[in-house]
């Protein structure tokens, strides 16, 4: 029998923060709700079943892989972006790789 897909819908509050000024060297993970407004020098990677957030502030660096479920990015992504959910583009993104 065929089974509709489940929407995922988006984690609303942010359990994480990786403030400005700050700079991450390596692989993160996380579960829940993520924002970066710092500079992550690794991938960014969602774990778990449940669906989770990520949001790159404006003035955030990201250079590697993101795999999430929703992805807001209006900061500076290097690598490429998989999202399960949806990729929401905000006016300042500047997104280099797939």
């Amino acid at each position: 029998m065929w089974k509709p897909r489940k929407r995922s819908t988006p984690q609303k509050r942010i359990d994480t923060l990786i403030g400005a000024g700050t700079s991450v060297l390596g692989n993160v993970t996380f579960t829940g709700g993520l924002r970066i407004d710092g500079k992550v020098l690794g991938n960014v990677i969602a774990v778990g079943a449940d669906p989770c957030t990520l949001v790159v502030g404006e003035h955030a660096e990201v250079q590697g892989e993101i795999r999430v479920s929703h992805v807001v990015v209006n900061g500076k992504v290097v690598g490429p972006v998989m999202a399960d959910g949806y990729v929401e583009l905000q006016p300042r993104a500047r997104v280099t790789g797939d």
